[in-house]
């Protein structure tokens, strides 16, 4: 079935005039968001930066994102768009941070704000392990900060905020941790399958305030949106690709201009989620952050700063990693191993429960305001 890249060939050429902003152009943007921009795009089109990007960077990105800058570089539905905003920033000390941010405007009285997620950098990895244990990370804050100062560089203007994985995160945490004057001027957050919140945030009066300008899109084979707990409205999506393909919004399902909804989250899914559940309740939050602090702290003394040298190469990634896991203090390195005993555990007792379930006859929902799309939750706060 047709997906997003599919649907810039086809509806490309239409203004949000004649076609409003939707889910699937926020989907687009949130991947834009991840193209090798820099501050000197600012006040160009996305065509005019799309076009340098394939000049310029062409051999240092994939085929997926090569095709989506080429494809916008033919589609004033996005090309035309101006870049009234580019924020990167890549900090390791005193707290990790690996953000960016990109503005454009849609149209005279109307500007999206899109999050990008986490990037091959370790920095940006080590920061996605923090939310595991503390579920507090210093990019919250960033973003909140970042949407309410261009909220105030143009005030006459509807915001839509979108971002995929940790940065659908930033988007839905943006919008609720905003002043209420910029809630109120935002029309829709869309997340792309971003992690979720526990009730430590989500009960907040703030994030209750914005509740209902929240949208929250998952594939049927999530994995990272899949992890914590989706109090916002929940979509879950189509996607023909492999479980661990469905990450990326620009592989879902969309039919014309809507993504095309799923049964429910596949089997799959549900059984590492309940294997996630147990995990975070059986190990202690000070262990995790415990094991996730030496580890980067073993990839700083290695001098390893991105994350594609334990993927690029068969034999050297596996190779680096056993180097990483060696070099920590024997009693990390056995918190460690116990971890991954307990993972192991988790998902195996976990599994044969639900194996056993014939799911065509159980309730299912893809749209958390009919029915939950979950069949537990953490029911614990911390």
């Amino acid at each position: 079935m047709a997906g997003p890249l599919e649907y810039l060939r086809w509806r490309g050429d239409l203004n949000y005039k004649v076609a409003p902003f939707n889910s699937v152009d926020g989907a687009i943007l949130a991947c834009v968001a991840y193209l090798p921009f820099d501050s000197s795009t600012t006040s160009h089109t996305l065509k005019e930066a799309c076009e340098r990007i394939l000049e310029h960077y062409k051999a240092e990105i994939d085929l997926t994102k090569r095709t989506e800058a080429a494809l916008i570089t033919k589609s004033p539905r996005f090309g035309n768009l101006e870049i009234l905003d580019w924020t990167s920033r890549l900090e390791e000390k005193p707290t990790p941070l690996q953000f960016a941010a990109l503005t454009v405007k849609l149209d005279e009285n109307t500007i999206v704000v899109s999050f990008r997620g986490t990037d091959s950098s370790v920095v940006g990895w080590n920061e996605d392990m923090i939310m595991n244990y503390s579920y507090q990370i210093y990019g919250q804050t960033v973003a909140r900060d970042y949407l309410e100062t261009i909220s105030a560089k143009y005030p006459d203007k509807k915001i839509y905020v979108v971002g995929h994985s940790k940065g659908g995160h930033y988007a839905i945490h943006s919008l609720a941790e905003s002043k209420p004057e910029v809630q109120d001027r935002v029309i829709l957050a869309y997340s792309y399958d971003g992690p979720g919140y526990r009730s430590l945030v989500s009960d907040s009066d703030s994030f209750k305030r914005a509740l209902p300008k929240m949208r929250t899109y998952v594939p049927e084979g999530s994995v990272f949106g899949i992890m914590l707990d989706h109090p916002e409205r929940t979509l879950v999506i189509k996607s023909d690709y492999p479980m661990m393909h469905q990450h990326s919004p620009l592989k879902w399902n969309i039919g014309r201009d809507s993504f095309v909804l799923a049964d429910g989250l596949s089997t799959s899914a549900r059984v590492i989620r309940h294997a996630l559940i147990q995990f975070n309740k059986s190990i202690p939050a000070e262990k995790r952050g415990q094991l996730w602090s030496a580890i980067f702290l073993a990839f700083e003394n290695m001098d390893i700063t991105d994350m594609n040298v334990f993927t690029e190469h068969r034999i050297k990634g596996p190779w680096t990693l056993g180097r990483v896991v060696m070099g920590l203090d024997p009693e990390v390195r056995h918190v460690a191993i116990e971890m991954i005993k307990l993972i192991y555990e988790s998902a195996k007792n976990n599994y044969l429960p639900f194996s056993e379930i014939d799911f065509s006859n159980y309730p299912k929902s893809n749209d958390s305001s009919k029915a939950a799309i979950f069949f537990d939750s953490y029911d614990f706060k911390d």
